[in-house]
């Protein structure tokens, strides 16, 4: 991994070990790195961690969806935006590829007695393939939001 995805993984699994949820860490990190503003963001992902403290879809993930649509969707966008969703789902499939499931409950699961290490991990993951994600989007002329 290059320097900037470890950068977003460090970032990431501080904001964690502070005391923010998944979801939190993950947005916040990939909107500070790439320069993108953050006001409310926290707010925002407050109620996504642990699987929306219900289980089901993990935070981290949220986070990861919540920082595409923040830096890739136009400030007018209403509905759908393909670029959102494409990389959305994109991020989707990655976490599954990389996790075996998107449920927090499994997650936390398989991870026992050390879920609050592995939940960092997954964090740090989840927010580097997110910055992938963004950067190779940007890549491809999509634009930053303002």
């Amino acid at each position: 991994m290059t320097g900037l995805y470890q950068e977003v993984m460090q970032k990431a699994e501080q904001y964690f070990a502070q005391g923010l949820n998944c979801a939190q860490a993950v947005a916040l990190s990939n909107l500070e790195l790439l320069g993108e503003p953050t006001d409310g963001i926290s707010r925002l992902a407050a109620g996504f961690g642990h699987g929306m403290n219900a289980g089901c879809t993990c935070g981290a993930l949220s986070g990861g969806v919540l920082a595409i649509g923040c830096v890739l969707a136009d400030v007018q966008t209403k509905g759908f935006d393909k670029r959102v969703v494409k990389a959305a789902a994109e991020l989707h499939r990655r976490f599954v590829q990389e996790f075996g499931s998107t449920c927090c409950r499994t997650l936390r699961k398989k991870l026992s007695p050390l879920k609050n290490a592995r939940c960092k991990q997954i964090t740090a993951v989840t927010a580097a393939i997110t910055l992938e994600l963004l950067q190779d989007s940007v890549k491809n002329n999509h634009r930053l939001s303002v």
